[in-house]
């Protein structure tokens, strides 16, 4: 039986949530693109659709923070950096040689790296 994808149509509401996410550099949660997306007419429940069916289809990234979904534009393998005080999320390339340091171990086929530096950015010192 072959694996089919589905196949979802682009609609206006779908490029807006996709456009927000791509043009923010700070990790929006979903409530933040609904704040962005305010003059827009699009209801909450349509954006977590959306955002749900951008991840799936690998367009968008998601992760994890302080209990609450957050989105990321960039799709490669990287780590965040954190502030403890204003909770600012900052992108960090990972060099490739770091799957290199993925531990044997014969119960896993394949990693994914999920690593975060916290500390206080220099707005907040």
């Amino acid at each position: 039986m072959m694996n089919k994808q589905k196949k979802r149509r682009l609609t206006w509401q779908k490029e807006m949530v996709f456009e927000a996410v791509m043009n923010s550099d700070s990790h929006p949660s979903a409530g933040d693109i609904y704040a962005i997306l305010a003059d827009s007419g699009i209801g909450i429940a349509t954006i977590y659709r959306q955002l749900s069916n951008l991840v799936e289809d690998g367009k968008i990234g998601s992760f994890e923070f302080q209990g609450e979904v957050r989105y990321d534009p960039v799709m490669q393998p990287h780590a965040h950096i954190v502030c403890s005080k204003c909770n600012r999320i900052w992108d960090v390339e990972l060099p490739a040689e770091i799957r290199d340091f993925a531990p044997m171990n014969e119960s896993f086929g394949d990693f994914e790296i999920d690593l975060t530096w916290k500390g206080v950015c220099n707005d907040c010192k």
